[in-house]
């Protein structure tokens, strides 16, 4: 079973709820970051048991660079970039070529979905009407050309992600398509984040792992009031911020809370009775 960091904390409930914790050293004074880091929020997740979570401003798609390339490491494929970033996805699922869809461009050429943009607002076979771009809106448009079926290399079809289909090029320059992945956390030595761009309207996106040590440079660029603790329980070590009043992790922090208003409350129901 492939579950996320939080949905095994929530399996492990009851079975491995002891926690540990201790403090991780952040380094001091300016460091170096990728070009395309620009900021870095916390989501306290104030009311829930969630652990804080980090959102970055990012320029550009960073789950997207040149000749990013996965390899199968037991049921996880994963890629690496060199400045500590990290797409993976798991999967367990036999690998046979299968007949899949797949849309053809007018040069032939094969992909999974059909693009639209202003590029294709007149020539487009299908007019889109405007959609908001680059800052206002713009008449949109869908490439031309047609759906066809093809053969390919694939895993079996799971459920992960709705049953999305996820085109891998694969390091010895295969293609591979893994027929509903699944999400799951950080690999030992990664942190997850999610990440906004920059001048995009909409939420942020999900599924970027980047690494313990990008992660503690990056916070002490933008979040250096923060102290940065290890919490380890059910079944999971992560990584994650802790507020200046607070002196231990938030969980702890929210179970001392949940128990004093526990009592609070069979005291009152003494004392009605």
């Amino acid at each position: 079973m492939f579950l996320s960091t939080e949905q095994t904390r929530v399996a492990m409930f009851g079975l491995d709820d002891k926690l540990s914790w201790r403090p991780v050293e952040r380094p001091v004074g300016p460091q170096p970051l990728p070009a395309w880091v620009k900021g870095a929020k916390v989501n306290w997740h104030e009311g829930y048991t969630n652990s804080p979570s980090i959102r970055l401003t990012v320029d550009g798609d960073v789950r997207d660079w040149p000749d990013k390339r996965f390899r199968q490491e037991g049921r996880h494929y994963r890629a690496y970039h060199e400045d500590g970033r990290l797409e993976q996805y798991a999967h367990g699922g036999a690998i046979s070529m299968v007949e899949l869809g797949r849309f053809q461009s007018a040069d032939g050429t094969l992909r999974q979905c059909r693009r639209s943009g202003p590029e294709w607002a007149e020539t487009g076979e299908k007019a889109l009407g405007q959609m908001w771009h680059g800052g206002g809106f713009v008449d949109y448009g869908y490439e031309p050309g047609e759906w066809v079926k093809v053969m390919m290399r694939a895993t079996t079809a799971q459920a992960g992600f709705g049953g999305a289909e996820i085109p891998l090029l694969m390091e010895d320059g295969s293609d591979l398509v893994l027929r509903g992945p699944w999400h799951v956390g950080a690999p030992a030595g990664y942190a997850e984040v999610s990440y906004q761009m920059r001048g995009e309207r909409w939420g942020a996106r999900a599924g970027l792992y980047i690494t313990l040590d990008l992660f503690t440079r990056i916070m002490a660029r933008f979040q250096a009031h923060l102290e940065l603790v290890e919490v380890t329980y059910g079944g999971c070590t992560t990584i994650e911020p802790m507020k200046p009043e607070w002196s231990e992790p938030k969980r702890i922090i929210y179970e001392r809370e949940w128990l004093a208003r526990k009592a609070a409350r069979e005291a009152a129901k003494s004392e009605a009775a």
